[in-house]
C-alpha cells in the first residue's frame, strides 16, 4: 500500500512538473508571438549589417500571416557606377507564404540619392544581360523623390511611381510629376522596351523603342517633335542641370514657328554591344529631309560622320536670326536653296579632322535699299583640323537705293584664327569697277583699315543716280578711299579722286548768271577734275574739289580753274545716304547753293578747310 501511494506522488509530481513546464513553454510562445515584430526587427537588423548595404536601419516593423508593414527603413548601397542612398517611410506589403509570393508593395515616401562616379573605363566589363524581373505584382509610390548628382549636374524627380508585373515577368511602370508623364514597358527577360515621354495635361515630347536588349546586336530609335525635345530639355528636371542651362541660352520662343512642324527621328545598331555603332538622325518637315547626320564607330577607337543640309535659304535665315547682330536681323531672305555637306574623322588621343562646305544658290535678300539676287555663297572648310574657312560670293546683280543697280559683285576670302585675308571684293558699278584692296584685316583689332579702289567710273552714269536733274556731265574717274571700320561707325581720312579723261559738266538750274563762276558751269569743258574727301565718324565731312577747264561761251573761252570746299555733316551717311542715293545729292545742293567770286591763284584742294563759295580764275593758254 506504500508503494503504490509512492508511485501516485511521483506520478502526480511529474504531471505538475510537465505542465508547469508546458505553461512555462505556452507562456514564453505567447511573449515570442506578441513580441515576434520586435525580436524579428532586431534579428533582420543584424541580418542586414552582414549584407552589401551600409548603414541599414529599420524601425515600427508588424506583421501577419498575410501582411507586413514598416514605419521607416534606410540603408546606403555601393554600386559601379556610384553610391546609392535609400530612406522609405510608410512600407507596407502583402504576400503568401504558402506559395512564397509578394504580391503589393507600397510606400508612402521614398527618397533615393544618387552620386554617379563611375569606374575608370579599363576597369569596366561588357557583360551579357542576364535579364531582370521584378520580384512582385505591383510596386506604388505615393510620393518618390530622386536626385542623381552626373558630371553634367543634379538631375531630379518629385512625383509618384506605380510598377506593375505584366505576363511572363514583363515590367509597366510609370512615373508623374507635376508637369511630366513618363510610360516604361520592358519586355520579359529584358528583351525590349519602350519609354514615351508626355507634356501634361496632352502632348507627346518622345518615344523611344530599344529591340534585343538581351543579345549582343541592339536596336535603338527616337522620334520626337523638334520643339517640343527642345523644350523638354530645357524645363524638365531630370535633364542635368548644366544642360539644361545650356539649352535656355537659346530663345526658342522665336523658333518656335519654324520648328513646330518639325520633326526628329534617331536610329542606332550595334552588333557587338556597342563596341561598334552606327546611328543616323534626321530633321523633317512634311516628310522632306532638312538635316540629315550619320555616325559609324568602330571598336570604340574611330567615329566617322556624314552630315547633309538641304532647306531653303529662307528657313535658315530665319533659324539664326536671333542670334544675328541688329542690323542683319532686320534682313529679308525671299529666296534660294541651301545645301550643305560634313565628313569627320576622329581617332582616339587625335584631333578630329575631315571637311565641310556650304552652298547657297540662287539667294535672293533684301537688306534696307540694297537688294541681292540670284547671288552663289560658297564657304568651305578643307580641314577641320586647321579650321580655316574660304569665302566665295558672287553676285550678278546688287540693287543699291534708287534704280542703282551694281553688277558682278565677287568676293573671295579666307578666315583664320581672328583674321580675315582678302583676297578678291569688287563690283561693277557707274560703268567702272569698286573694289577692296587685297589685304590681312585682325578682326580682333580695330578699327579695321580697308582701301576703297575706284576704276573708270563713268561721271554721267555716277551724275544720273543722284536723281538731280539741274546737273550732268561726262568723263570717267578713278581713286582711292582708306576706310577705318569700328563698331558702328566708318572714319575716312584723305581720300583722293581724279578725272581719268577730260569731260563736260553742265549746270542748268538757278543761279547768278552775272557770276562768272555760275557761266562758266553751264558747259564747263574740264580737263583736269580733283579732289579731297574727309568723312569722321560723327558725320563730318570735308570736300575739297578742284576742276580746271573752259566754256566756249565765257571770257572767249579762256582757262578756268574752280576751287570747291564744303563742309558739313551727314549723321547717317552710310546707313541712308549711300544705299538711297542721297549723300551726293546733298553735297551737290550745298555746293551749288553757296555764293560764287573769282580768286586769282587757287590752292590744290585739301578736303579739310572751311567753306568756301566756289571760285574761279582764268588763265592763259
Amino acid at each position: 500500500m506504500s508503494a503504490a501511494k509512492n508511485d501516485l506522488k511521483r506520478r502526480s509530481s511529474w504531471l505538475r512538473t510537465v505542465a508547469i513546464t508546458l505553461l512555462v513553454l505556452t507562456l514564453f510562445c505567447l511573449t515570442l508571438w506578441w513580441q515576434r515584430a520586435v525580436l524579428l526587427e532586431l534579428v533582420l537588423q543584424q541580418a542586414l549589417k552582414h549584407t552589401p548595404l551600409s548603414s541599414p536601419s529599420l524601425s515600427g516593423l508588424s506583421f501577419d500571416y498575410e501582411q507586413a508593414k514598416l514605419a521607416e527603413i534606410s540603408f546606403g548601397m555601393a554600386t559601379p557606377a556610384g553610391d546609392l542612398a535609400v530612406a522609405m517611410q510608410d512600407v507596407a506589403t502583402d504576400f503568401d507564404i504558402e506559395k512564397r509570393i509578394i504580391h503589393n508593395v507600397s510606400i508612402g515616401h521614398a527618397v533615393l540619392k544618387f552620386n554617379h562616379h563611375p569606374a575608370a573605363p579599363s576597369a569596366t566589363k561588357t557583360t551579357e544581360n542576364t535579364g531582370f524581373s521584378l520580384p512582385l505584382d505591383r510596386l506604388s509610390i505615393a510620393k518618390l523623390e530622386i536626385d542623381i548628382d552626373t558630371p553634367w549636374g543634379l538631375s531630379s524627380f518629385a512625383g509618384k511611381a506605380d510598377i506593375k508585373r505584366g505576363a511572363a515577368d514583363a515590367i509597366d511602370a510609370r512615373f508623374q510629376d507635376a508637369r511630366q508623364s513618363l510610360h516604361l514597358n520592358i519586355d520579359p527577360g529584358f528583351s525590349a522596351a519602350k519609354l514615351s515621354v508626355d507634356r501634361l495635361p496632352s502632348g507627346n515630347i518622345l518615344k523611344m523603342e530599344a529591340q534585343q536588349l538581351d543579345r549582343p546586336a541592339k536596336q535603338i530609335s527616337l522620334h520626337a517633335g523638334a520643339l517640343e525635345l527642345i523644350e523638354w530639355f530645357s524645363s524638365s528636371l531630370l535633364i542635368p542641370q548644366t544642360l539644361r542651362a545650356k539649352t535656355r541660352t537659346y530663345d526658342v520662343s522665336k523658333l518656335s514657328a519654324l520648328l513646330s512642324a518639325t520633326q526628329l527621328s534617331a536610329n542606332a545598331k550595334t552588333v557587338d554591344n556597342f563596341a561598334s555603332l552606327y546611328a543616323e538622325a534626321v530633321l523633317k518637315r512634311n516628310k522632306q529631309s532638312l538635316v540629315a547626320v550619320d555616325m559609324a564607330m568602330a571598336n570604340k577607337q574611330t567615329i566617322d560622320m556624314n552630315g547633309r543640309l538641304d532647306m531653303a535659304a529662307s528657313e535658315a535665315f530665319d533659324l539664326i536670326k536671333p542670334w544675328l547682330p541688329a542690323l542683319a536681323a532686320s534682313w529679308t531672305v525671299t529666296g534660294g536653296a541651301m545645301l550643305g555637306n560634313l565628313q569627320l574623322h576622329k581617332s582616339s588621343n587625335q584631333d578630329a579632322s575631315g571637311t565641310a562646305q556650304l552652298a547657297i544658290t540662287d539667294l535672293a535678300l533684301t537688306a534696307g535699299a540694297a537688294k541681292v539676287e540670284k547671288a552663289k555663297v560658297e564657304l568651305n572648310i578643307p580641314e577641320l583640323a586647321n579650321r580655316a574657312v574660304d569665302l566665295s560670293a558672287e553676285v550678278p546683280t546688287l540693287g543699291l537705293g534708287k534704280d542703282l543697280i551694281a553688277r558682278n559683285l565677287n568676293v573671295k576670302a579666307r578666315y583664320l584664327d581672328q583674321a580675315l585675308t582678302l583676297n578678291q571684293a569688287s563690283l561693277a558699278i557707274f560703268g567702272g569697277t569698286m573694289e577692296l584692296m587685297p589685304d590681312t584685316i585682325s578682326l580682333e583689332q580695330t578699327p579695321i583699315l580697308l582701301t576703297l579702289r575706284l576704276h573708270d567710273v563713268d561721271l554721267s552714269q555716277l551724275l544720273m543716280s543722284l536723281h538731280y536733274p539741274n546737273i550732268s556731265g561726262t568723263g570717267t574717274i578713278a581713286g582711292e578711299l582708306p576706310l577705318q571700320l569700328s563698331a558702328g561707325a566708318i572714319d575716312l581720312q584723305d581720300g583722293s579722286i581724279s578725272g581719268t579723261q577730260p569731260g563736260v559738266l553742265r549746270y542748268v538750274g538757278p543761279a547768278d548768271n552775272q557770276n562768272i563762276a555760275f557761266k562758266a558751269l553751264r558747259n564747263l569743258v574740264y580737263r583736269n577734275l580733283q579732289a579731297k574727301v574727309n568723312y569722321r565718324p560723327n558725320g563730318d565731312y570735308h570736300l575739297g574739289l578742284r576742276l580746271e577747264g573752259s566754256n566756249p561761251e565765257v571770257l572767249s573761252g579762256h582757262p578756268l580753274a574752280f576751287n570747291l570746299n564744303i563742309s558739313g555733316q551727314l549723321p547717317e551717311l552710310l546707313q541712308k545716304g549711300i544705299l538711297a542715293g542721297d549723300l551726293e545729292r546733298t553735297i551737290l545742293e550745298q555746293a551749288i547753293a553757296k555764293p560764287a567770286n573769282l580768286e586769282k591763284s587757287p590752292n590744290t584742294p585739301t578736303g579739310d578747310q572751311l567753306p568756301k563759295p566756289p571760285p574761279a580764275d582764268r588763265r592763259s593758254q
